[in-house]
């Protein structure tokens, strides 16, 4: 037998029914952001997550799936959705501002555990052309809706990189810190020197440091638009905090950064969504120089916690005293699909009435609907409730 790689998976029946759900709550209420969906290959030139993600971070120097193609290109399965719409909205010239939506799957050669996976899904938007702190507190309050929509109990964390020069600067005066530290994990040692920021970002060895915070190097109209961006965030009744430690793993990002953590998971994944600013990333990819923002939303950690809030409709199973009556039954079938019913049947010959009914059990039916001589000849059918034993007649119209 021939089993699915490790870090991959199958999803179906249920699993399937709640992806389906949370994907078309958040859908629904970014229609009211005015979003325009776009799809992107899934598959990459390496260069534009080396350029856009960073060349130090851990994605691409541990995670990325990446080789040379038959053409002998480097090419790479795209490990976040970002990089790939910014290359699509240069590529393209689309105009601006416009806000770009986009769902599909990600890879990232990760260890997998519960809620992570080799192959995952996320659901993001990115705002090009939009600034200032109500463009950001928008941002946010567009990933936050649709969580809330859910019914999910979450907390929205932002810090501020402060643009591109505090950025440099601060990653200057933590490397100072960094270096006098000797409980550094192996990672970190190395990340010290390459990319500070991202010992911050460490599982490991974040909550042991006390490193100086980064508003000591953000201008002051930095700072007043960051502050700026909390207080309409409180207006809206977004529940918010700031995370001083908080720089998220991907270069590009300058300015506001956050994430939304749920209640419900445990501390080392409860990251469901997350984004930021990015205001240099469109030029570095040969574009304008334009200002964006943007979030992505994990659907498999979402998953984990979400509680789909209806129910599938009741199933009705069509029954056949005998195949005499098969042309009858397919009849009922189709009128009860028509109606908007969930609807099915055994389409086997030679079974009989107590085979299809172990069948329609088996499926979990709420209503059996019998099709037999009598019924066929009054025009009608027999109907039994599932659940009570109740049986009664009537009839069905196309």
């Amino acid at each position: 037998m021939i089993t699915a790689l490790r870090g991959f998976r199958d999803i179906w029946g249920e699993d399937w029914e709640v992806f389906e759900e949370i994907i078309s709550t958040f859908k629904n209420r970014l229609r009211d952001f005015n979003v325009v969906w776009i799809e992107t290959p899934i598959l990459e030139p390496l260069e534009l997550f080396v350029r856009s993600v960073g060349e130090f971070t851990d994605i691409v120097q541990k995670q990325m799936f990446s080789f040379r193609d038959r053409g002998n290109r480097e090419v790479a399965l795209r490990p976040e959705g970002t990089a790939g719409v910014v290359r699509a909205f240069v590529e393209n010239r689309l105009s601006y501002p416009i806000r770009l939506a986009y769902f599909g799957p990600m890879f990232r050669a990760e260890r997998p555990q519960k809620g992570r996976y080799r192959q995952f899904y996320q659901l993001g938007v990115e705002f090009i052309g939009f600034s200032g702190p109500y463009a950001d507190a928008e941002g946010i309050i567009s990933a936050y809706l649709p969580l809330k929509d859910l019914g999910l109990k979450v907390k929205v964390f932002v810090n501020t990189l402060g643009g591109e020069e505090a950025k440099v600067k601060y990653s200057e005066k933590l490397r100072d810190y960094l270096m006098d530290l000797d409980f550094l994990c192996e990672d970190c040692i190395r990340r010290r020197e390459r990319n500070p920021l991202r010992v911050l970002d460490c599982k490991v060895c974040s909550p042991k440091l006390s490193p100086p915070d980064i508003l000591e190097m953000v201008p002051k109209n930095e700072r007043d638009n960051f502050d700026k961006t909390i207080r309409i965030l409180e207006k809206y009744g977004v529940p918010v905090e700031r995370d001083p430690k908080l720089v998220r793993g991907l270069d590009y990002y300058t300015g506001l950064v956050f994430e939304i953590k749920a209640e419900e998971i445990d501390a080392a994944q409860n990251t469901i969504l997350a984004g930021g600013r990015y205001d240099n990333l469109i030029y570095q990819l040969g574009g304008e120089n334009i200002p964006a923002f943007g979030w992505a939303a994990g659907i498999d950690r979402i998953s984990l916690i979400y509680k789909p809030s209806q129910k599938p409709k009741d199933l009705y199973f069509v029954v056949r005293t005998s195949d005499e009556y098969f042309e009858e039954a397919f009849e009922v079938l189709m009128i009860l699909r028509n109606s908007d019913k969930r609807a099915d049947m055994v389409f086997e010959e030679g079974k009989s009435l107590k085979a299809q009914m172990r069948r329609a059990n088996k499926l979990g039916a709420r209503w059996v609907v019998f099709v037999g001589e009598e019924e066929v000849k009054r025009g009608v059918v027999k109907v039994r409730d599932m659940e009570t034993g109740e049986e009664f007649i009537t009839t069905l119209k196309n």
